[in-house]
């Protein structure tokens, strides 16, 4: 018996977790690049924007598994987008608002597979309205490091001539996290609520800057969440570990999944 219940919670996750058109409890977006004629189209959400029509060239790159705990292998794409600088792409985030106690969004995940490539100042995204009207909020400085003014910097840097998994996890009013390749790399400077870093109700603007700090950089995938992912979820999402050619696979948190097999586990306990 105890075997049997195993068995039927496994089928039922992975049989939801394969269905066709599935959306991972809590995701509210996911963009793969997935070739050159739908190339911003989302595999969920909102298809991105670009800022401009020769922006986002598209081109092969890393092969990226991308899963839930259920079923790892759901989605799998190779297509990554050359951003320029200026330009920007806006993210239609589809996060309901405002929350965390405020007007805007304030509380939010952003993941995204990036290769800087060189020294030099890359903005990973942009909080206003409009991608060209202010700051950068966050950045991959010439040496690796990730942060800002007003977050600080992270002491650990990565490797710029290396891809690597970034997800930036926010709570305004408690904290403002930055993760690369399931490694807390900056646990910054909490910022306010409806402050610098909430989002625009309906967007945010990828790798975008009023000042041309937004150097070329390379994106493979991107996905948000209208909740703070904790460190362990963020670190089974894994990324470039050690390095690697290729990334790990990128595990899409969810916790009705937990839970079910959580309830699996208490069931066979209650059984013995």
């Amino acid at each position: 018996m105890k075997k049997f219940v195993v068995v039927v919670l496994v089928l039922a996750i992975s049989g939801i977790a394969g269905a066709a058109g599935y959306v991972p409890a809590g995701a509210t977006g996911l963009w793969r690049f997935q070739n050159s004629t739908d190339k911003l189209k989302a595999t969920f959400g909102t298809d991105l924007v670009n800022s401009n029509p020769d922006n986002a060239a598209w081109m092969l790159g890393p092969w990226t598994m991308i899963g839930v705990p259920g079923n790892a292998g759901l989605y799998a794409d190779g297509g990554i987008v050359q951003d320029r600088s200026w330009d920007y792409l806006s993210c239609y985030h589809g996060i309901s608002g405002g929350n965390g106690g405020g007007t805007y969004i304030n509380e939010y995940t952003i993941a995204m597979d990036v290769y800087t490539g060189g020294a030099s100042w890359f903005s990973l995204y942009q909080t206003a309205w409009g991608g060209n009207s202010n700051d950068g909020d966050l950045w991959v400085t010439p040496t690796g490091a990730i942060g800002n003014g007003d977050t600080g910097y992270s002491t650990l840097t990565m490797d710029n001539t290396k891809w690597h998994r970034i997800v930036l996890s926010v709570d305004n009013g408690s904290f403002f996290r930055a993760y690369v390749d399931g490694v807390l790399f900056l646990d910054g400077t909490p910022q306010a609520v409806d402050g610098r870093f909430s989002l625009e109700l309906d967007r945010f603007n990828l790798f975008a800057d009023d000042s041309w700090e937004d150097s070329w950089i390379l994106t493979g995938t991107v996905a948000t969440w209208g909740r703070a992912l904790t460190t362990p979820e963020i670190a089974q999402m894994g990324g470039w570990i050690g390095g690697s050619a290729t990334p790990t696979e990128l595990i899409i948190p969810e916790p009705a999944t937990m839970a079910l097999l959580a309830l699996g586990g208490l069931l066979i306990r209650r059984k013995k």
